[in-house]
């Protein structure tokens, strides 16, 4: 079954974003690229993670994706540091994840 160009612009932006999450938390276990083998290969997942983004926008609006993609990428890399971490996500935190949320949605479906 072939995927609708809609379908298959989101499954791009799906990529992009776990390639972008991946990435960035390889690059943190890289420390500071001391560990070299992990800094390259989330080097390689970010630069990934744009080229899947550069599929995702040829099937729907740049806005919407740049969006989604910043946002899912910051929301989900915040919950990973907060998890494998140990890092804190203060109220405020909260509330700006919340407001990006916000945001994405109203770029969307408003």
């Amino acid at each position: 079954m072939l995927l609708q160009p809609q379908s298959l612009a989101f499954a791009w932006l799906g990529l992009a974003v776990v390639l972008e999450v991946l990435g960035t938390y390889l690059l943190k276990l890289s420390d500071g690229m001391r560990r070299r083998l992990l800094g390259a290969v989330g080097m390689v997942l970010v630069v990934g993670a744009f080229a899947a983004l550069a599929q995702a926008i040829r099937g729907m609006d740049l806005s919407v994706a740049y969006a989604v993609w910043g946002g899912a990428g910051l929301v989900i890399t915040a919950i990973v540091g907060a998890l494998a971490f140990g890092q804190r996500i203060y109220l405020s935190g909260w509330v700006g994840i919340a407001l990006v949320i916000a945001g994405v949605v109203g770029l969307k479906f408003l």
